[in-house]
């Protein structure tokens, strides 16, 4: 959608680019840890991620999934992330030194039992079991930050779907079809087997997930729709629920066992709450659970669930979206399946969007416009690149004038060299070929960046090392990369680079990383060629106490733009060593009234030097501050009055550095990226919206009386 010249300096042209055809990837499993606040889930494609859960939720880090890939289970131990696959391997992740891009496999266990379908820690991060496809339970001992084989508990008939330690984790009580087992843990045996029923003769129930009480209450859920209540010392049934009139796939308690959420194919959510009372006469154990109010933000089967403080809970299933809800009152942010940024870069100079998808990119042209309107050549696909051997693509990017393509894998980086058709038709002459004159240097990365002139290339790898190239032409269609620098950025930044911006005049480089490191590169100013200019350390910005979250660098100043996690927004002249704008930004109910979203974008506007342009997964925002903020009379006028805090950050010397204006401009629920292409044309780019529905499988639909 392009609309007609814009009339005055407060309006600009769009293109909407809704042709990113992402398709959905469904949540498996999930796994919080709260006192580190990070959430950890993992996808149908093999994808691991790590979530920031302490304010907004935004993804931190990435582990990149791959062909037949199933991860089935995982579990924290303190800060030690574990996961169990079909393919029988029990893998500890290493979190310390991974990167932004994904951490490394600290090491592979085969387990016994063939394919692992479950595991559990011990509340003390003492024990961990893996359930198998055999039957098997299979006991590790944690200890000394390493994974020691303890012992194989009693072979049972059939998987092993589900397992959880008791609080003092002498016993794992394990869910498979028909039963539920209590297991003592040091003996090895079942003490304990207590039978589900069945609703068909014919048709075993499997239960699905188990959760324990602090009383040794267990408590199941099964493929009958039954929630069933189990007293785990004497092994008997103390309450069978009818929740729901399909499979019932996941439950979770809050820490203080005061709320029960369950959840499975009827994409509901139900509560239950616990209600006053010791029990029947005779002082006989019961279910003190009643059912409460019902929660509806998927449309598809929900597979896991974990609970976040009293009132919060994450949801995740079949549709891939992800369910932040609290009650009461009742909220929910929702976040999509979309692709760790950036999955879209804008070519100003060839008006061309490359879009990246999970084993291949897409690039596509941008309509021209001219006085009469926009030209046939927009919204074109021209180039679809494959990776090799199908893996998955973990970052990509094209050069400003769109000749130059890179991407990478776990293993692999390739670079593309791309020269137009010069007639501009499809008359073929356009060619595309991959550069194999690279230096050694030039390897796999999980970030990659070109300058605005598109003559150099930073390529950021796990080490916290960032390696520079020049993009050379010869001007006779050859075209070659010469290594000009390796930065080592271990010195200056905590983990490895989250975020990255070259600034327009092509000299400066902000990195940041999830420890609030921010630095400041600058590039010699007395070399111009970039074959033997040098990079070095410029600045360090003030440590803030959270994660940023976007960062941006003004075109023609010397100006960063850096937003975090609870919203907090400032504006630093890095050559003045000053704030020039800081404030806290309502957003929520106390604000313009968007979601709780993590601000994802920053685009200054080109014809206001005191304005941008935010954006989350659901909403652009316009910010007007200092003189641009008095120039907004119909606009709601915001002040801040809070202190910064952390380790550094900006004073309340000046108030005008807090005054701003917060204005909602567009709503979208499925934003990827914004871009501005000149000074009157922005470029938004949306998931589309049917190809992240089309491709799921059928909902599940209850007849209701009367209706057809």
């Amino acid at each position: 959608m392009i609309p007609p010249k814009p009339t005055s300096n407060r309006h600009c042209r769009l293109h909407n680019v809704q042709f990113y055809n992402l398709l959905p990837r469904g949540i498996v499993c999930s796994a919080i840890n709260e006192q580190q606040h990070k959430l950890a889930l993992a996808r149908d494609d093999g994808t691991i991620e790590i979530w920031n859960m302490v304010h907004a939720p935004f993804l931190e880090k990435t582990v990149v999934g791959g062909a037949g890939l199933s991860i089935e289970g995982l579990a924290w131990a303190g800060e030690r992330l574990f996961s169990v696959s079909l393919a029988g391997t029990l893998i500890e992740w290493d979190m310390r030194t991974g990167n932004g891009g994904h951490p490394r496999v600290k090491q592979s266990v085969l387990v016994t039992g063939n394919s692992a379908w479950c595991i559990a820690v011990s509340r003390d991060d003492w024990l961990l079991a893996v359930g198998t496809e055999g039957g098997y339970i299979n006991l590790y001992r944690l200890e000394n930050d390493e994974l020691t084989y303890e012992r194989i508990l009693d072979k049972q008939d059939g998987r092993i779907v589900c397992c959880r330690f008791n609080h003092s984790g002498d016993f794992l009580v394990t869910g498979s079809a028909d039963a539920v087992r209590v297991w003592d843990v040091r003996k090895g045996h079942a003490v304990h087997k207590m039978t589900t029923g069945r609703s068909d003769r014919g048709t075993p129930t499997i239960v699905w997930d188990v959760a324990v009480l602090k009383d040794f209450t267990v408590i199941s859920v099964d493929s009958r729709g039954r929630m069933m209540f189990f007293d785990g010392h004497l092994g008997t049934v103390l309450d069978n629920v009818p929740v729901s009139k399909a499979d019932l796939l996941c439950l979770a308690l809050t820490a203080d066992e005061e709320k029960l959420f369950v959840a499975g194919v009827e994409s509901i959510i139900v509560t239950f709450r616990r209600m006053d009372g010791d029990g029947l006469k005779g002082g006989a154990k019961r279910n003190n659970f009643v059912r409460s109010v019902n929660r509806r933000c998927h449309t598809h089967d929900i597979k896991t669930m974990a609970t976040l403080g009293r009132t919060g809970l994450v949801s995740g299933g079949i549709d891939g979206t992800l369910a932040v809800t609290s009650y009461p009152p009742f909220q929910v942010d929702k976040y999509l399946p979309l692709l760790p940024a950036p999955a879209a870069v804008v070519a100003h100079g060839s008006r061309t969007v490359l879009l990246r998808y999970t084993n291949y990119l897409e690039v596509w042209t941008l309509a021209r416009l001219t006085d009469d309107g926009a030209d046939s050549s927009g919204g074109r696909k021209i180039l679809q690149i494959r990776s090799k051997n199908d893996e998955h693509i973990v970052c990509a990017a094209i050069s400003p004038d769109g000749q130059w393509i890179v991407y990478s894998t776990e293993n692999t980086v390739r670079l593309l060299r791309y020269t137009p058709d010069p007639r501009g038709s499809d008359s073929g002459r356009a060619r595309l070929m991959r550069v194999k004159s690279v230096p050694e240097q030039f390897g796999p990365g999980y970030r990659v960046d070109f300058t605005h002139d598109s003559g150099s290339l930073f390529l950021y790898h796990s080490n916290r090392t960032i390696t520079l190239f020049a993009c050379l032409d010869d001007g006779k269609g050859g075209a070659g990369l010469e290594h000009t620098q390796t930065i080592d950025g271990s010195r200056w930044l905590s983990e490895a680079v989250h975020l990255s911006a070259v600034s327009q005049c092509n000299r400066y480089l902000v990195c940041a990383d999830t420890a609030s490191s921010i630095v400041v590169f600058e590039r010699s100013a007395a070399v111009p060629s970039p074959v033997v200019a040098k990079w070095k350390r410029s600045i360090s910005l003030p440590r803030y106490k959270l994660p940023p979250t976007a960062i941006a660098i003004q075109p023609g100043k010397t100006r960063l733009a850096v937003a975090f996690a609870d919203h907090k927004l400032f504006l630093y002249d890095f050559d003045e060593f000053q704030f020039v704008f800081s404030a806290y930004l309502k957003l929520g109910d106390g604000g313009v009234g968007i979601p709780n979203h993590p601000i994802s974008g920053i685009v200054f506007d080109p014809r206001h030097e005191s304005a941008m342009l935010l954006k989350n997964d659901s909403d652009i925002l316009s910010v007007s501050f200092g003189a641009a903020e008095l120039d907004e009379p119909h606009a709601q006028k915001r002040k801040s009055h809070h202190k910064a805090n952390g380790t550094g950050g900006p004073s309340n010397g000046t108030a005008d550095q807090s005054k701003h204006t917060l204005k909602k401009v567009r709503e979208s629920n499925r934003l990827v990226s914004i871009e501005w292409l000149g000074e009157s044309e922005l470029v938004v780019i949306e998931a589309n919206a049917l190809a992240l529905i089309e491709h799921l499988p059928g909902a599940f639909r209850k007849k209701l009386y009367g209706k057809t």
